[in-house]
C-alpha cells in the first residue's frame, strides 16, 4: 500500500461522506485499488463504499476494538491495495468522553495516518480558516495534511479562499465541491438504501466523482498522503475450530447488518456460510446446523416478513428441535412474537420469545455500552428504535446479559435466552473480545437441546 488517509469534517453534516464516496469512486476509476474503511460502528456508509469502489469495506472502532485489532484489520485489508480511504464519524474529535474515545481523531492517531478535512462553507468566507486553524492546532498528535471544502460556487471563490487558508494555516486547499442538487443522499429511514435506488446511487456516485476530478487537485492530495515504509507486523488470533459448522446467515433487505470482518473471521475458522432470505424464502436451508440472525430493517419489512408464514414457522420449529441460534438487535425483533409499528398495527413474527416488539420514537439505550455474558464481558454498541413489552404468555426466555453504560451510571439486563438461543439487542464484534466470540461459537456448535 502506498498511500491513505482519513476524511474528517468538522461536524455531521458537512458533506464528509459524499465527498468521502466520491474520492474513492475517482481513484478506482483511475485504476487504483481502494481499500475502503469506516470510523466507528456504522453499518450504513460501508454499503455506499462497497458501491463506490466494489470492495467490502471494514469498521475501525478506537472503542470496540484494542489498538492492535485496530491496526490488525487495518493491515489485513490493506496491506495488497494501493489505498486505503478511511471515512470519519461525526466531527473529527467527537467521541466518548473527554479522551473523545471512538473519535475520528483517535483513530488517526492509533493508525498514525494524515487527514483530509472536509469544511463546509455555506454562509462563511474568511472564518473557515478559523475553523480550518482549530482543528490543526487542537491535537498537535494529529496531522492535517489538506483540505476539501464543501458549498463553494465558484472557481474565483475557492481560489481566494484557498490562498487565504493556505496563507494563515499552513494547510494545503486541495479543491473544493459546489452545490449540485444531483448529488443529494437524501435522508431515508436510518440511511436505508432501497432496492430500487441503486442506480440511481450509482449515477450520484459518479456524479459526485466527475465533480471532484474537475474541482480537486487528486495529484497533490497522493503526494501529500504518501505512507512511509512500515515493518510488517505479525498478529495470532485464538482460532477457533468451526469445521463441520454449516451456519445458515439471514441476509436480504431486511438484514444486512453484519460487520464484514465477523462474517469473514467465521469463513477463517471453518466454518461454512450458507444465505438465506426471511423475506423471500419459503424455508431455512436444509443443510444449516445453525442460524446467525444479524440487525437490519425487520420493522421497515414487517409486512413482507409477517406474510411469509413458512419462514417464521421454519424457524420456530428449528428453535423447538434444539438448532442453536445467535441473533442481533434486528434478528431479536422477529424472533419475537411479533412487531407493532404504530398502536393498533401487528405484524405477527416468528414467535420464539413470548414477548413482542413496540417501535418507539426515540433512540432506546443508543450508543457503546459493555455487555457480560456470564462474566465474559466485551464492548458493544446499540441503535434501536424499539423496545420489548411483555406478551399476554408468561415469558418463556432468561435474560442473559446484564449491561452498562460505559459513562455514566447506567445498568440494565438484555440478552433473551431460550433453548439454544441468544438474542440482545447489541451488535457484536467478534475482534472485540476473543473469548466472547468463543462463547458466540460454543453456542452454535452445541447442537443438542437444552
Amino acid at each position: 500500500m502506498k498511500n491513505a488517509f482519513i476524511v474528517a469534517g468538522t461536524n455531521s453534516g458537512c458533506g464528509k461522506t459524499t465527498i468521502t464516496i466520491g474520492l474513492m469512486r475517482l481513484l478506482s476509476r483511475k485504476g487504483m485499488r481502494v481499500s475502503p474503511f469506516k470510523t466507528g460502528p456504522d453499518y450504513i456508509d460501508p454499503a455506499f463504499h462497497g458501491m463506490a469502489t466494489g470492495t467490502d469495506s471494514h469498521n475501525l472502532d478506537s472503542y470496540l476494538l484494542a489498538a492492535e485489532n485496530v491496526q490488525q484489520l487495518f493491515d489485513k485489508y490493506s496491506n495488497q491495495q494501493d489505498i486505503a480511504v478511511v471515512e470519519g464519524v461525526m466531527g473529527m474529535y467527537d467521541g466518548l468522553g473527554m479522551e473523545g474515545h471512538g473519535s475520528t481523531a483517535e483513530l488517526a492517531r492509533m493508525l498514525d495516518l494524515p487527514v483530509i478535512l472536509v469544511v463546509n462553507c455555506k454562509a462563511l468566507y474568511q472564518s473557515v480558516a478559523a475553523i480550518v486553524n482549530g482543528f490543526a492546532t487542537l491535537d498537535p498528535r494529529v496531522h492535517i495534511a489538506g483540505v476539501i471544502l464543501n458549498h463553494v460556487y465558484s472557481d474565483d471563490q475557492f481560489r481566494f479562499l484557498q490562498q487565504y487558508i493556505e496563507q494563515h494555516c499552513g494547510i494545503a486547499c486541495l479543491g473544493y465541491l459546489p452545490p449540485n442538487s444531483e448529488i443529494a443522499l437524501e435522508s431515508r429511514h436510518l440511511g436505508l438504501i432501497q432496492a430500487g435506488e441503486i442506480k440511481t446511487l450509482f449515477n450520484k456516485i459518479d456524479t459526485i466523482a466527475d465533480l471532484l476530478e474537475q474541482h480537486c487537485d487528486i495529484d497533490r492530495l497522493l503526494a501529500l498522503t504518501v505512507l512511509a515504509d512500515r515493518p510488517e507486523k505479525q498478529y495470532t488470533n485464538n482460532a477457533v475450530n468451526l469445521k463441520g459448522l454449516k451456519l445458515g446467515v439471514a441476509y436480504d433487505d431486511a438484514f444486512s447488518f453484519y460487520y464484514k470482518a465477523n462474517l469473514n473471521q467465521l469463513s477463517e475458522d471453518g466454518a461454512k456460510l450458507i444465505y438465506f432470505s426471511p423475506l423471500k424464502d419459503a424455508c431455512i436451508p436444509e443443510e444449516v446446523n445453525a442460524l446467525y440472525l444479524g440487525g437490519g430493517y425487520p420493522e421497515v419489512f414487517a409486512r413482507e416478513l409477517s406474510h411469509n408464514r413458512s419462514m417464521c414457522e421454519s424457524i420456530r420449529q428449528a428453535v423447538e428441535y434444539g438448532m442453536p441460534v445467535y441473533a442481533e438487535c434486528g434478528g431479536l425483533m422477529y424472533l419475537t412474537e411479533g412487531i407493532i409499528p404504530v398502536e393498533d398495527l401487528f405484524y405477527p413474527m416468528c414467535g420464539v420469545f413470548h414477548c413482542r416488539t413496540e417501535m418507539t420514537a426515540r433512540l432506546q439505550n443508543f450508543g457503546y455500552c459493555l455487555v457480560d455474558w456470564e462474566g465474559t464481558v466485551t464492548k458493544a454498541h446499540e441503535f434501536h428504535h424499539s423496545r420489548l413489552i411483555p406478551s399476554e404468555q408468561a415469558p418463556n426466555y432468561e435474560m442473559a446479559f446484564e449491561m452498562e453504560k460505559p459513562e455514566r451510571p447506567h445498568n440494565w439486563q438484555g440478552g433473551l435466552r431460550y433453548k439454544n438461543v441468544l438474542a440482545g439487542y447489541p451488535h457484536i464484534h467478534f475482534y472485540s473480545n476473543d473469548a466472547f466470540y468463543k462463547k458466540i461459537t460454543d453456542l452454535w456448535t452445541n447442537r443438542t437441546i437444552q
